[in-house]
């Protein structure tokens, strides 16, 4: 993130049906979410919600879950779907790096590579900060992240990769979605644009989407040197310990002292 209230290449949230067909086949973790949520036996928060893709599910299986989100199109979409499906579901705009929420969760997550999002350094204390100071007593943080593959690292950016082909939303045949990717060897950023390529009328739309990599040994001292301490880190969504060989960072971890994390100052 650029500065506060403005996400650096997010532009792929421009809409919440888009958004919805273009991940709808991703299925993956539910099922992990759904039991740390029962597990939790308490208030459940999940940040970077978007359109409700696991807190809405989450909800219908009997979870106390809070949704917060600082786009616009997406809560829309998250808020539309709730009420489709009779439920009552705070879906809440605000910012992971810097909330308030004036109550505490026994579980709080952040899921599909959203952490990501937070390029910058003080972006990330932010994060951890007001984690710990939301979670009760022997409360849990997850999240889970790409773990960077080395051969993506080096593509060719003038390359592009079909990513997703799926109905269009508004109507008029499909929407085929091509990748152009590189990676900012600087700020560990990929930097992804994806145009969407509508089939009635052949218009496309470039979006961008940047995405900090976090590296397996980086990524632990980030949540140690948060004021956290790691309780199992997993390499898929079935609990298979970490190897390096595995595509995903899931990692739980809880704060040394709940209720501990420091205000901190407006970016």
């Amino acid at each position: 993130m650029a500065k506060k209230g403005i996400a650096d290449g997010s532009e792929v949230y421009w809409d919440g049906a888009h958004y919805d067909a273009f991940n709808r086949p991703y299925r993956d973790d539910f099922k992990f979410y759904l039991r740390e949520a029962l597990a939790a036996g308490g208030p459940v928060l999940e940040l970077a919600c978007g359109t409700g893709r696991l807190t809405i599910p989450l909800k219908k299986k009997g979870v106390d879950i809070t949704g917060l989100d600082m786009s616009g199109p997406m809560l829309v979409r998250a808020r539309e779907k709730a009420a489709r499906a009779g439920l009552e579901l705070p879906f809440l705009r605000g910012d992971a790096r810097d909330f308030s929420l004036g109550r505490r969760f026994d579980l709080i997550f952040m899921a599909f590579n959203s952490l990501q999002h937070l390029g910058r350094r003080e972006d990330q204390e932010g994060l951890f900060s007001s984690v710990a100071r939301h979670l009760a007593p022997g409360g849990r943080f997850i999240f889970d992240v790409f773990n960077p593959e080395p051969l993506c690292l080096i593509r060719d950016p003038g390359e592009m990769l079909p990513v997703a082909y799926y109905k269009d939303p508004s109507g008029g045949g499909r929407v085929l979605v091509n990748e152009q990717y590189s990676y900012d060897k600087a700020s560990q950023v990929s930097r992804l644009t994806w145009h969407y390529r509508r089939e009635s009328d052949g218009r496309v739309l470039k979006k961008k989407l940047n995405l900090r990599c976090f590296f397996p040994e980086e990524l632990l001292a980030l949540v140690h040197y948060n004021g956290f301490r790691l309780l199992a880190r997993y390499g898929d969504f079935l609990r298979h310990s970490f190897k390096g060989t595995h595509r995903k960072q899931v990692l739980v971890c809880a704060p040394l002292r709940a209720g501990a994390g420091r205000r901190k100052a407006r970016l």
